[in-house]
């Protein structure tokens, strides 16, 4: 399992695409949505990308849709890399002193596992990726855990369709690693509105807090509820004043939406779009998981 492998400052001269894979898959899956997503070293997609609304589905069904692709595509046997959502899981941060010994690190580590595991009420797993602060001070370390149920139903459906299950990222991670990408300037936020889900991340370097906010496009769309919009921008609003964030970065499928995004552009302080070059927007996701499978070593 490497449910959060690394978050790393990216930038363009460390990219070492050479000596990784030729190319590197993506399956993104939730309840409601199916993107499949494979790059070449140059970061462009070795087929057209694929989205897929399977909403309302049987497992067994989802698993048809995406095998069919597979064998359509000649996936058979390749690494998929996925995420666990971000509804699905929690992450937290804690920092140590960086003269900690290394066993009582470890211990500390585990302890805190231990008290969030239980705390939970669910089996879970847990994973964690540590760093050092800027000033040499402290060991930060980002903890995630997730519910067992789901990441074992994200690896049957990968596994029956034929494919061997790769990297398995928090979205939350995803989303700040696609800031790396970037190459935002830290600290920075950004506002993820996908079809079915709405989360905002705000990252300094040292720490990571994020919000899953109650809009749904779906839902949005199909009501054409304006009170549903209205709230959603005094959500995103009050978030910003708690978090003394002046401006923020938009990415997501939201952007595919003229309506939306004209409303979203006009009413909060966002200053500028995220889209992976030569994808549609609803792709920053997978294509950051991409990057990563094209990075691993």
């Amino acid at each position: 399992m490497k449910l959060l492998e690394k978050i790393k400052d990216i930038r363009p001269s460390e990219f070492s695409l050479g000596k990784g894979a030729k190319t590197a898959l993506s399956v993104y899956v939730t309840s409601e949505v199916l993107r499949i997503l494979e790059l070449n070293t140059a970061k462009r997609p070795v087929f057209q990308p694929i989205e897929y609304i399977w909403e309302g589905k049987t497992e067994e069904e989802k698993i048809a849709i995406l095998k069919k692709y597979v064998q359509q595509y000649k996936l058979k046997g390749k690494k998929a890399h996925t995420c666990i959502t971000a509804k699905n899981g929690i992450l937290k941060i804690q920092k140590y002193p960086a003269n900690l010994s290394k066993a009582d690190l470890n211990e500390a580590i585990r302890t805190f596992i231990q008290v969030e595991k239980e705390n939970l009420r669910e089996e879970s797993i847990a994973d964690y990726y540590m760093w050092d602060s800027e000033d040499g001070d402290h060991r930060i370390v980002a903890f995630v855990i997730v519910r067992k149920l789901v990441y074992e139903k994200l690896k049957e459906i990968i596994e029956k369709a034929g494919l061997e299950l790769g990297i398995v990222d928090f979205e939350v991670t995803a989303i700040v690693n696609g800031g790396l990408e970037f190459n935002l300037r830290k600290p920075f936020a950004i506002l993820y509105v996908d079809y079915h889900e709405s989360i905002f991340v705000y990252y300094t370097g040292t720490s990571m807090v994020y919000n899953i906010l109650s809009f749904s496009m779906k839902d949005y769309l199909e009501t054409k509820d304006n009170l549903l919009l209205e709230d959603f921008l005094i959500e995103v609003r009050n978030i910003l004043t708690v978090n003394e964030v002046t401006a923020m970065y938009l990415a997501g499928k939201v952007i595919e939406n003229n309506e939306l995004l004209d409303v979203l552009m006009t009413n909060l302080p966002i200053l500028s779009l995220l889209e992976p070059e030569n994808l549609k927007s609803s792709f920053f996701i997978p294509y950051i998981l991409c990057v990563r499978g094209i990075e691993e070593k």
